[in-house]
């Protein structure tokens, strides 16, 4: 929602402040130290500063939406090795060069224009569509924004726009450049192509002993056999503890009462459908049926089978006309219904079965309410178990003495590696915790770990009982492998020189299906395709080859399951470029945003170059918890 506010505050500035992502890339290569400057402040440009509770509320920010889009959430490890500490910092970096040259400027804006821009947000629109005050402090509180902090970002997004459209905002692409990137985005090609696979090669012998020590002495990097540790885990979770035999009889039907459509079926029809276009027909068809002919007669006098017309065993709120829904449900088992007036013409349905409404009885699930009620209450349990094992260990006792003390199950991995593998290379199951892994190897084997959240609602701890350093293995303990891998590497050598061979002869002029004849192999054509828009399964670097030259081009690429490509482009085609078109008008915006992102770029990095970035990066570690890396 708050990017949907910034959004609304100036579309063309929040374009802008997204491309500067990019810019955080540069931000680690600064060498100035922080020095000077107050205890809050994590950034500063200039004048303007970046604080640690803005870094802080827009890291946790990024790292909530990045854990949605994934469907899981993102460890502490994960967000750094994927760079959103960067990004972030980045693009407040940015803003706050921004801030440094509206100030310089002492560019403003009256509070008057302020509360018109604010009132003019669509996020702060009631039923009525115009300004509803409490819609601004619904969204402001679901974003944790106080409204005196909102203005205040509100009017530096104000002062930034001004600045940035005072940069960019004549910039316009030149027609020859629009008409280069009509030609680049739309143009088309076809290609007639032969696929190489290892099946077109004759048999490879197995390598012999030299052969075998060579390859693996070449590639001894690839079998190098990776640290494992053996770690004890104790988990504790409410289900581990929950009681449900104590849960009574009366609690359990409690909640079955109150959630009475939970456990209950609703009523479904078997239901047939003719459609009719003409009114009179489907008339003359009720007649026939009043007189005595069955429906499944009149399907075959439509020339159609039942299955034709079957919609399937439905309920209610799925027939989408209401007319033939009530009708549906309103007849009884092999009932036939007059014509109806639906809202795609007129129908004639019948019902051939009907699967009632039907409860589970309390017995049936009885057992699942106590689980599920025993469960709730045992969440609180684990709080206060959490607080009494962290005592424990505290005293100094080991995670064996604690299970037996509090009748926990003790687990013990005994060799995982950092990518969750055992030593034979199969996965192995981990809790729920996606800071385990992480957290066990930065841990030694006499450090006391924290405890780790593990399935929402539970604990883990653990301790690193043994250490395995990586090693490199010998050749006996991997040469099955290592035959194979030197096999893969003769089939797609062997395929590449083939392919090579056959491109060369086409560059020399020879006629590709007369080619592909004599190789055994099929010649296809492919559908025309662009650079970003492929229907026919051709590999990226296939698409790529394709568009380096004109018609007739030859070239190689890797194919689908390690196979080989030759192609040759049998047509270009490019569409006819009209400026004036809805496809120009939208390619014009986007060159348009590209240039103004690019002089943005180029224009804040000369503004950082000139008045220097200092960033505090102890105060960086301590926000993103690598303080202690």
């Amino acid at each position: 929602m708050l990017n949907a506010l910034r959004k609304s505050a100036g579309g063309f500035v929040a374009k802008i402040f997204i491309a500067l992502l990019v810019l955080s890339f540069g931000i680690w290569g600064i060498a100035d130290i922080f020095r000077g400057f107050r205890q809050d402040t994590i950034a500063k440009v200039g004048d303007a500063e970046v604080t640690i509770r803005a870094f802080q509320t827009a890291y946790q920010r990024e790292v909530q939406n990045f854990s949605q889009r994934i469907g899981q959430p993102l460890s502490r490890q994960q967000a750094v090795n994927m760079g959103l500490p960067g990004q972030v910092l980045g693009r407040l970096v940015a803003e706050a060069a921004f801030d440094h040259i509206a100030q310089s400027l002492k560019v403003g804006i009256s509070d008057k224009e302020l509360v018109k821009q604010i009132h003019a947000n669509p996020a702060f629109r009631g039923p009525d569509g115009r300004f509803d005050r409490n819609r601004l402090v619904q969204v402001l509180y679901a974003n944790q924004l106080g409204e005196d902090q909102y203005v205040e970002q509100a009017r530096k997004l104000a002062e930034r726009r001004q600045v940035a459209e005072a940069l960019t905002g004549a910039i316009n692409p030149p027609e020859t450049l629009l008409e280069a990137a009509h030609r680049f985005r739309f143009e088309e090609r076809t290609i007639n192509y032969v696929t190489l696979t290892k099946d077109s090669l004759p048999p490879i012998a197995d390598p012999s002993a030299d052969e075998l020590e060579t390859f693996f002495k070449d590639h001894t990097a690839n079998y190098r056999a990776p640290e494992y540790r053996k770690l004890e885990i104790l988990t504790v979770l409410p289900s581990d503890i929950a009681k449900p035999e104590d849960v009574s009889d009366a609690d359990a039907h409690a909640r079955y009462d109150a959630d009475p459509d939970r456990f209950g079926t609703t009523e479904q029809r078997h239901v047939f459908q003719l459609t009719y276009t003409d009114p009179e027909k489907a008339k003359a068809d009720e007649a026939k049926l009043k007189a005595g002919t069955g429906f499944e007669d009149l399907v075959k006098e439509h020339d159609l089978s039942l299955a034709d017309v079957d919609l399937g065993l439905m309920t209610k709120d799925k027939i989408i006309d209401p007319s033939i829904a009530d009708t549906a449900f309103s007849l009884e088992v092999n009932g036939v219904s007059d014509v109806i007036d639906g809202q795609f013409g007129p129908r004639i349905i019948k019902v051939t079965e009907i699967k009632p409404a039907a409860t589970k009885p309390f017995e049936e699930v009885k057992d699942t309410l106590k689980s599920e009620i025993a469960t709730k209450r045992a969440e609180d349990e684990v709080l206060s178990m959490h607080d009494e094992i962290e005592d424990a260990r505290a005293g100094g006792a080991t995670l064996a003495e604690i299970a037996k003390r509090f009748s926990l199950k003790l687990d013990t991995i005994d060799a995982i590696a950092r990518d969750g593998t055992n030593p034979k290379g199969e996965k192995v199951t981990l809790p729920d915790a996606p800071d385990l892994l992480t957290e066990a190897f930065q841990t030694e084997p006499d450090d006391e770990a924290p405890p780790v959240p593990v399935g929402g609602r539970g604990y883990l701890w653990f301790d690193v009982a043994d250490i395995t350093p990586s090693r490199d293995r010998t050749l006996d303990e991997v040469r099955e492998k290592v035959a194979a891998d030197w096999k893969d590497e003769q089939v797609q050598q062997r395929l590449a020189a083939s392919a090579e061979e056959m491109a060369k002869k086409l560059k020399d002029g020879a006629d590709f299906s007369s080619l592909a004849e004599a190789s055994e192999m099929k010649l296809e054509t492919s559908q025309p395709f662009s650079r970003d828009r492929n229907n026919n399964a051709l590999s990226a670097q296939a698409v790529t080859e394709a568009f380096t030259g004109p018609e007739g081009t030859v070239a190689t690429a890797d194919g689908a399951d390690g196979g080989r490509i030759v192609l040759q482009v049998a047509s270009v085609t490019t569409p006819a470029f009209f400026a004036e078109s809805d496809i120009m008008t939208k390619l014009d915006n986007e060159l348009s945003d590209m240039l103004q992102t690019s002089l943005i770029s180029q224009f804040v990095t000369g503004v950082q170059d000139t008045i220097g970035v200092n960033i505090n990066q102890a105060a960086l570690s301590n926000a993103i918890g690598t303080s202690n890396e």
